[in-house]
């Protein structure tokens, strides 16, 4: 079962989260993430960088945006996310949630 974490992207701002995989070893998995405005929308509202990272015991997911993809989002908006590992045709579901982009002032 997915991990339910809630993250916040602060338009216009370097984005980075990373999520920890107790007791897992994903060391021959690839990581994707993607977030939407509904779970039923057909339209990504943001394609994040994945990136898997292991160190014994457990693995590490980590999201990222640059400062010039954060700054390319509608804000303020919110949705839903999920994170995926997989390797061939094996996808386990790791992390799901809610984003909120927050608006950026300073431009």
């Amino acid at each position: 079962m997915a991990a339910n974490e809630d993250i916040v992207i602060e338009q216009g701002a370097t984005f980075e989260k990373s999520f920890t995989i107790a007791s897992t070893n994903l060391s021959s998995y690839l990581a994707r993430a993607q977030g939407r405005t509904s779970h039923a929308s057909g339209t990504i509202a943001i394609t994040f960088t994945a990136a898997i990272t292991y160190l014994a015991p457990d693995s590490t997911i980590t999201l990222s945006l640059t400062a010039a993809q954060t700054a390319a989002l509608t804000a303020p908006s919110c949705g839903v996310f999920d994170v995926e590992a997989y390797v061939g045709a094996t996808v386990i579901r790791e992390v799901e949630g809610s984003y909120t982009i927050t608006p950026e002032v300073t431009r």
